[in-house]
């Protein structure tokens, strides 16, 4: 059996940082999809011991999930889950426990993760290149950037439905572009995502069809 021990510089103290573990607006900004696969649902963690499941896809759009749950918190220094993954995908099978503890230090916060037990190396080694993927992501959040990962996001989610997303996408760049408050773009983010996620298929596919002929006929 193998295990992980991973440390993160991230630039604020661990009561700014734990939001982003709580809260689900950040969780989804931040807690992505391995490396070359990409995200179809964001992560909701629920109540403590509650499931939760993120829906992926891999590089060829073949889907699979991430399953676990909360299993101990002290809000501010410590989080422990447990997670698996299935439907296949690149990352190795296996039910594991993370623990993610937070220290506090001039710069802000030393985020110290430990997980297992793994198979073999190859297991550990993947979910290392997971974590270091999530937790760049999570820099970024915690930084306070206006739409802190929108574009990690968008690469991951593939915007959900073509034409519509490129609409989505449009929209949030436009409010950057254009000085809006981060506070706005972030509520307008939420809304657009939470709505969009709830869209069934064949309704996004004709709402993107009619919105790809009005662009085709307004370019013309």
């Amino acid at each position: 059996m193998s295990g992980l021990t991973l440390e993160w510089k991230l630039p604020a103290p661990p009561e700014a940082v734990f939001p982003a573990l709580s809260e689900p607006a950040l969780i989804r900004r931040w807690f992505g999809a391995p490396p070359g696969c990409y995200r179809t649902h964001a992560p909701d963690p629920g109540a403590l011991g509650q499931p939760y499941r993120v829906g992926l896809r891999d590089a060829a759009g073949r889907a699979f999930s991430q399953v676990g749950c909360i299993v101990e918190v002290d809000p501010g220094r410590f989080l422990a889950l447990e997670m698996d993954w299935e439907g296949g995908g690149p990352m190795p099978a296996g039910r594991t426990r993370a623990e993610l503890t937070f220290h506090l230090t001039q710069e802000g916060t030393r985020l110290e993760l430990r997980q297992g037990p793994f198979a073999d190396d190859a297991a550990r080694d993947a979910h290392r290149g997971y974590w270091e993927a999530c937790l760049g992501r999570l820099a970024r959040v915690v930084a306070g950037e206006a739409v802190p990962c929108f574009e990690e996001f968008w690469e991951e989610s593939r915007g959900y439905v073509g034409p519509l997303a490129v609409a989505a996408y449009t929209v949030l760049a436009g409010l950057r572009e254009a000085g809006a408050p981060k506070e706005t773009v972030a509520q307008v983010e939420d809304a657009l995502y939470t709505h969009l996620s709830r869209l069934r298929e064949d309704t996004a596919d004709v709402l993107g069809a009619v919105l790809q002929s009005r662009v085709e006929g307004g370019a013309s």
